[in-house]
């Protein structure tokens, strides 16, 4: 009797241990990620896509693929657990790190690349460099782009996918020679603007290499934030940060010398929904 008991102790054990197992995470479980890399235009202009990129894990290098001519792609294999920041090349466009992943343990789609050409690119820093708010782009320290997204937008939605209102913080301490530079409703950076607008997007530049964690509020006053957008004049978009206090998703971002990072949409400052 003694004997047939520890058989059973020990079979629920196993089978214990094989339900864990089975629960989100188990040994050697891989997932897929896929998505498009969008070629950020002039202002005015519709997004493009990049074709012929590759891309790549920072962290595992050895997984890579390239972009189709639709400039969708999909990397697979990538083992449940472990760190994944997807990094683009291409001579067109400076060389790109997305938010560093904790990869889950179902496969991840509609992830986004959102790169300005080296035009435009060109065109921000020389605005920048010419409004007085940096010297220039120093190429030993990264520059860090994101947007505060509206719950449920991404990149193809169509109309504005910012949520107004929203503020920046760092940890650690923001070091970055400028910034946060929020974006106007205009797509371009505005050095005089407090907090985010229609559009959604924040800028650091000239930032020390290091690993950041990027995270988002409303405004603790939006007196201004009503008088910029007034509800009656504003129909049909989010302002969600006139009434309440928004959570953001927070996002890990990994700078190294003469990289452009940017945490886009939806996998970026992405508001959650109302609880």
């Amino acid at each position: 009797m003694k004997t047939l008991g520890l058989k059973w102790i020990s079979l629920a054990l196993l089978g214990g241990a094989m339900t864990f197992a089975g629960c989100g995470g188990a040994a050697g479980q891989t997932v897929s990620f896929s998505g498009i890399a969008w070629s950020f235009q002039l202002p005015g202009n519709p997004y493009g896509r990049i074709s012929g990129a590759k891309v790549s894990i920072l962290e595992m290098p050895a997984f890579e693929t390239t972009t189709n001519m639709d400039g969708e792609f999909t990397i697979e294999g990538l083992p449940v657990g472990s760190q994944a920041t997807l990094v683009l090349e291409h001579e067109n466009h400076p060389l790109t790190y997305t938010k560093t992943h904790t990869v889950p343990d179902t496969d991840l789609d509609n992830l986004t690349f959102q790169i300005p050409t080296n035009l435009l690119f060109g065109l921000i820093a020389d605005g920048l460099v010419d409004g007085g708010v940096v010297e220039g782009i120093d190429p030993t320290k990264c520059q860090i782009v994101s947007t505060f997204t509206r719950f449920g937008k991404t990149i193809g939605s169509p109309g504005h996918h910012g949520e107004p209102g929203a503020t920046l913080s760092m940890a650690p301490a923001n070091n970055a020679e400028a910034g946060p530079i929020y974006f106007g409703d205009d797509v371009i950076p505005d050095p005089t603007r407090t907090y985010s607008s229609l559009d959604g997007g924040v800028l650091l530049v000239n930032v020390e290499p290091g690993d950041y964690t990027l995270s988002a509020s409303c405004v603790q006053d939006p007196t201004d934030l009503i008088a910029e957008y007034p509800p009656e004049d504003h129909d049909g978009e989010s302002l969600r940060c006139q009434t309440e206090d928004v959570q953001f998703e927070s996002i890990l971002m990994k700078c190294q010398p003469g990289v452009f990072l940017n945490a886009s949409p939806s996998y970026g400052l992405q508001a959650l929904p109302v609880e």
